[in-house]
């Protein structure tokens, strides 16, 4: 697993956080099988991307629905770095849908 650098016919997984002042982080991540999100993780905090500090409390997504450390990574899929969810971003947007 490397960083990818460049947009050169790879298969990349993003890895994208969004602060609460609206921060965006982003990275990518070469895609490699049978990867899951626990490997994810540590790769972030190995490359120095994250800290282990700054991880242990987030929660983590992928294209809006929460998802677990053994969660197996997919070909171009969107890991999402979120603080911590009474709800998840999609749950969210159903409820602030019914309300209006």
């Amino acid at each position: 697993m490397s960083l990818n650098n460049n947009m050169t016919n790879t298969k990349d997984i993003e890895i994208i956080y969004i602060s609460s002042t609206n921060n965006i982080i982003t990275s990518k991540i070469e895609y490699c099988n049978n990867l899951c999100l626990k490997d994810v993780i540590d790769f972030l905090i190995k490359n120095s991307i994250f800290t282990k500090q700054f991880l242990s409390n987030k929660f983590f997504g992928c294209f809006g629905k929460k998802i677990e450390y053994d969660y197996i990574i997919k070909e171009n899929d969107r890991v999402e770095i979120f603080d911590k969810l009474r709800m998840t971003p999609n749950e969210k947007r159903k409820f602030n849908f019914n309300k209006k």
